[in-house]
């Protein structure tokens, strides 16, 4: 059994501000460096065998804390990153929907019909993080991982885990330092353990 520990970064400015980020490299805010602190001393494990993350900034600054806590150095991957936005990036959620009304509907209840300029279609984004992830499974085969992501780039593995479809993925929550678990059997079957869990950043030293 291979254990996956996928969580998504901290919060960002441009998450408070509402702006889409995709594969712009923004840091963390102030209170993302709290999240990922408080994730580092109180993720409920006793220990990890490895951890990627996403190699931009907010997310390798997330991952930081939990390397420094296992002694382990952060495999940097960009096949992790978000999805690429393309035109969209950096444009405010309300500026996007006021110019571009359909797309935006299409984008939340029927991602694989949205057409952004410069994007990257959704079947090929899931193509490119559940893959990798499977990558990974097998590179660390009965090992327990942990992955720093993205808010999109979770949501759709675990509907590709879950055989749901892309559209269903907006169903999902997940929040700023959220952590999931999925154990996967030798024979690739999956299982989801956790999902959208916070309680890191409301009680100290849980462990």
């Amino acid at each position: 059994m291979t254990e996956i520990i996928i969580i998504r970064h901290g919060e960002t400015e441009w998450n408070k501000l509402g702006r889409f980020q995709g594969h712009s490299d923004v840091p963390l805010s102030p209170e993302g460096r709290t999240q990922a602190e408080a994730l580092g001393r109180n993720l409920a494990v006793e220990h990890a065998d490895a951890i990627y993350a996403s190699d931009l900034t907010r997310a390798m600054e997330t991952a930081a804390p939990l390397a420094a806590r296992f002694g382990l150095e952060v495999v940097p991957d960009p096949l992790l990153r978000e999805l690429n936005f393309g035109a969209w990036e950096g444009r405010n959620f309300q500026d996007v929907n006021a110019a571009c009304p359909d797309a935006m509907k299409h984008f939340y209840n029927d991602p694989e019909r949205v057409d952004i300029p410069g994007s990257e279609p959704f079947p090929d984004f899931q193509k490119r993080v559940a893959g990798r992830v499977r990558e990974i499974v097998v590179e660390q085969r009965g090992k327990r991982v942990i992955i720093v992501s993205h808010g999109a780039s979770i949501r759709i593995l675990l509907a590709d885990i879950l055989a749901m479809p892309i559209r269903s993925i907006w169903h999902i929550s997940q929040l700023n330092t959220a952590v999931n678990r999925i154990r996967f059997e030798d024979d690739g079957f999956a299982v989801v353990t956790l999902m959208n869990d916070t309680a890191h950043l409301h009680a100290e030293d849980v462990r």
